[in-house]
């Protein structure tokens, strides 16, 4: 006999909450639940309203309108991007001292840790080991558990409200007091690659429910099954992976799209019966105007809030920057040293390492901010950086937002060669025409980001140095700016820990070892990784796990089978191919479905159509012929 799966339990309800900030009203009657075991993403543009969503599910966020009901037996953990600690604690006592079931217990007997009362309690509920699970987790992301919070930048405080929110949702599952709803705002900021594919692989077996909003993609579609996107304060739900609301939003706009063509080809036959008629002579002429002019009131208003990225790059000669024997030192430290390196015109390079490795540092010699401590960096005479990091210089607060960009250019001109105004720039860059007359301090912090990374484009450079570029920017933004930079004439070096840019943008990787040097890795992230796997024995220069035994000593150059390094790199550079040559193909193919009752247009793109195709062909045999020599390599050993 069937046994009837139980409904999944509820653990918080919003009811047609209405949240407004000034004028805008960020949240209008939005109705949404969370239930137990749910795994759900939150996605929308820049001050869309996901961050107010989440305080909003975790009960701190005040209402214009609406109610929110948490269930009995939940507890909530909130993690903010900007977390307010004591400053006075330290780390440890941070991540212990919170109001839930276990900040209860050791706060209880912080005083005397040897009561037998709290041995019996801790006995009775499993929590003997979370004084050691907060420390390893202090560890793991590289925070002083005795260091004050005072003492610790906002990174590493992200970090400790992050171990806080994991703990504490461990003990309330554990003890069985309460069903955890963990909340996590953009959780991946500050954390190494390899810190944030253990936290993927942790809240997968997450007890409870997770709400986040993350810029990480592979997070959030190896994580999440549901997507919820905020869009002109209304919220619409995805079941299913982050890959699945992608297919789905796609699916979506080509019903948009074909609706829309319909009433244009109406439009059209009714405005040429219009002009070709006697007008209203009769009943029928005079209900065709009638239809025709419901017509033209109908046409939809425009998205708004697009971004599109069509900025120049100045000329850029043969030399960029060669870097030769560069050290560099804080102190009694060393952070760099002995780095060789060069970058060639039209590079697409991904620089990364465990925090504090040297990232910035390098971007920071390369751009001039600093001097080396020893040997030389040399940049070409044609060369004009253009810098885009996490601190960069943001417009006075109440500076309003079109003069912060007028300031930097007051004309633009596009790669088609149109030249536009600060005005139609910042319309290119979703800034709606309210907005631009805002003043800087009303914008969310990724609507900061958005314009900051305007202004430097702004200025056409043709050297990109982005430090953690990915940070704080919505997912339709980097699409966007991803999209750019594949065609974009300069030349790029970014610092990113953000895995799916990475593979996207970057050609090849440059990785600061832990002494100091900086070896050059062909491919993006997943090749690199990849590479890691199969040699278990080579430390990844990502973990800031202190080396054993013989460690110290720099391993050589991995290789795959008997490729050489040639071959190698053509084969990484195939993997990073084939994805973007894949898209350019349906990209085709949708085009080709729009445009069918275009003979001319269609002709055209059927051609483009074969060639893709055909290119995709070769380029895949090739990548076949080069894995399958790995491959039959390997046997061999084996």
């Amino acid at each position: 006999m069937l046994v009837a799966k139980p409904p999944p339990v509820n653990l918080v309800s919003v009811e047609r909450a209405r949240v407004r900030y000034a004028d805008k009203v960020v949240l209008d009657d939005i109705s949404v639940g969370v239930d137990d075991g749910d795994r759900i993403g939150v996605i929308g543009r820049n001050g869309s309203g996901k961050s107010t969503l989440l305080r909003v599910l975790g009960g701190v966020q005040p209402l214009d309108g609406g109610t929110v009901v948490h269930a009995r037996r939940v507890t909530v953990q909130l993690v903010r991007q900007e977390p307010e600690l004591p400053l006075g604690d330290t780390a440890l006592a941070a991540v212990l001292d919170a109001d839930s079931a276990a900040g209860r217990v050791f706060r209880q007997f912080s005083a005397d840790p040897s009561d037998p009362g709290r041995t019996a309690l801790m006995d009775a509920h499993g929590l003997w080991d979370f004084e050691h699970v907060a420390r390893a987790l202090l560890d793991r992301f590289s925070v002083a558990a005795d260091r004050q919070i005072g003492q610790l930048s906002g990174g590493q405080r992200m970090r400790v409200a992050l171990a806080r929110g994991l703990v504490h949702s461990d003990v309330a599952a554990r003890t069985g007091d309460a069903v955890p709803l963990l909340i996590l705002d953009e959780p991946t900021n500050h954390l190494d690659l390899d810190v944030i594919e253990w936290l993927e692989k942790r809240l997968g077996s997450q007890r409870g429910a997770v709400v986040l909003v993350t810029h990480d993609r592979y997070l959030l579609d190896r994580t999440a099954t549901r997507i919820i996107e905020i869009a002109d304060g209304t919220l619409h739900t995805e079941h299913g992976s982050y890959a699945d609301y992608l297919a789905n939003r796609v699916q979506r706009a080509q019903r948009a799209a074909a609706r829309e063509r319909r009433r244009q080809h109406r439009l059209r036959t009714e405005l040429d019966w219009l002009e070709r008629s006697p007008p209203a002579r009769t009943s029928k002429s005079r209900a065709r105007i009638e239809r025709a002019m419901t017509l033209l009131e109908s046409e939809p208003a425009s998205a708004g809030g697009d971004v599109r990225i069509d900025l120049p790059a100045r000329r850029l000669g043969s030399k960029v920057a060669t870097l030769h024997n560069v050290g560099r030192r804080y102190g009694d430290t060393a952070v760099l040293r002995g780095v060789t390196v060069g970058v060639q015109p039209g590079s697409r390079i991904g620089v990364v390492g465990p925090n504090g490795s040297g990232k910035t540092t390098l971007l920071q010699l390369i751009a001039g901010r600093h001097e080396p401590d020893e040997g030389s960096v040399r940049l070409g005479s044609t060369v004009h950086v253009g810098w885009y990091d996490q601190h960069t210089i943001t417009p006075p607060a109440r500076q309003r937002v079109v003069d912060a960009v007028a300031e930097v250019a007051l004309e633009t001109t596009t790669v088609d060669g149109i030249t536009l105004s600060a005005t139609a720039l910042l319309e290119r860059f979703g800034f709606a025409t309210a907005t631009q007359q805002a003043y800087v301090s009303e914008l969310s912090g990724g609507e900061r980001r958005r314009l900051e990374l305007l202004r430097v484009l702004a200025t056409a450079p043709n050297l990109l140095l982005l430090d953690e570029p990915t940070n704080d920017l919505d997912l339709d933004t980097l699409a966007v700016l991803e999209t750019f930079l594949e065609t974009w004439p300069g030349t790029l070096v970014a610092a990113s820990h953000d895995r799916f840019f990475l593979d996207r943008v970057c050609r090849q990787l440059w990785s600061i070892e832990p002494d100091g040097s900086v070896r050059d890795h062909p491919g993006g992230w997943s090749s690199y990784r990849a590479r890691q796997v199969a040699r278990p024995d080579v430390r990844s220069p990502t973990s800031n796990r202190p080396p054993t035994g013989r460690a110290e000593r720099r391993p050589s150059r991995p290789r795959a089978g008997k490729l050489s390094y040639n071959e190698q790199r053509e084969l990484d550079e195939l993997e990073h191919m084939l994805p973007a040559l894949e898209r350019r193909r349906d990209a085709l193919h949708a085009e080709l479905v729009d445009a069918a009752d275009d003979h001319v247009q269609a002709g055209e793109l059927a051609r483009a159509l074969d060639e893709a195709v055909a290119q995709i062909d070769r380029q895949e045999t090739r990548w076949l012929e080069l894995r399958l020599q790995t491959e039959s390599t390997t046997s061999e050993r084996m």
